[in-house]
């Protein structure tokens, strides 16, 4: 029983359209650009497991590093990088 189930889920997998599964941010923007965002992303963010990382999305990487670009200007604005300038306006 087991194996069917996971044969038919295999199977749905294959004939799925393909943009149906989330594309990593490393596929999407390419392995300089998605490197340019884990970077800056673990730099800003307070997280302690952040999701900076190429296999995650890069509109889960974008929204960490508008989470972490906020915190910074409130906190710490002589802190925030050049670059937050961007994330901070998109709010």
């Amino acid at each position: 029983m087991r194996r069917a189930a996971f044969l038919r889920v295999l199977v749905l997998a294959a004939l799925a359209p393909r943009g149906a599964f989330a594309q990593t941010c490393e596929e999407e923007a390419g392995p300089d650009l998605a490197a340019i965002y884990v970077e800056q992303c673990l730099e800003v963010s307070p997280a302690t497991h952040p999701p900076c990382n190429v296999e995650n999305s890069c509109e889960l990487i974008q929204d960490e590093l508008a989470r972490g670009c906020a915190l910074l200007a409130s906190d710490s604005p002589e802190l925030v990088p050049d670059y937050c300038a961007e994330y901070i306006q998109s709010e």
